[in-house]
């Protein structure tokens, strides 16, 4: 009797221990690759955005930008003015209310010249203009329908996991009429990183 009662005890220790790790792992586990679809002709122009994929590529950060027509760097390019760009605006901080609080992080991407795509990352602190850290990487798919973004989660500070949200900027326009969300804006999603 002694015997069945301490073999049950160790079983019971071990499947809590047990339990624990696994839960441990599964937390502490990178999100899956996320799809978050947003309605096209909401907003007038190229950049109209039709979904995002974000997930972990080869350590990165990887971001498919889908529009819902074709779009290339010259959709993009303007000599003067606002140029167009696509950000993937990033709020670091485990705390941070992005209702009342800009992001830290930006990760745009812009037009070089009228066949160039050029991606960065960007730090915001305090007022004023964001400040470019790091580069990133972007490429176009071969239908011109979507760019990957490609960013080191160094760029970003090595968070554990961030806030986030999309948004496309069309060229040569600062109205908030020119400016497509995914999620609506103010809405925020939550991806882990590590």
């Amino acid at each position: 009797m002694r015997w069945s009662w301490l073999r049950l005890l160790v079983l019971t220790a071990l499947s809590a221990t047990a339990l624990s790790f696994v839960t441990a792992s599964v937390l502490a586990a990178p999100s899956k690759p996320v799809l978050v679809p947003d309605a096209t002709g909401d907003v007038p122009g190229k950049l109209d955005l039709q979904r995002l994929k974000l997930g972990i590529a080869n350590g990165r950060l990887r971001a498919a930008v889908t529009f819902a027509g074709t779009v290339t760097a010259a959709d993009m390019f303007v000599r003067s003015g606002p140029p167009g760009s696509v950000c993937l605006r990033v709020w670091t901080a485990t705390n941070a209310d992005p209702e009342s609080t800009r992001p830290d992080r930006l990760v745009c991407v812009t037009a070089r010249t009228t066949k160039a795509l050029r991606a960065s990352v960007l730090r915001q602190e305090g007022p004023g203009l964001p400040e470019r850290v790091r580069p990133a990487s972007v490429t176009a798919s071969k239908s011109d329908r979507s760019i990957i973004i490609s960013i080191a989660p160094s760029a970003l500070g090595s968070p554990a996991s961030i806030r986030y949200a999309l948004e496309s900027t069309r060229p040569g326009c600062d109205r908030t009429s020119c400016i497509d969300t995914v999620s609506a804006a103010p809405a925020t999603r939550r991806f882990r990183l590590r």
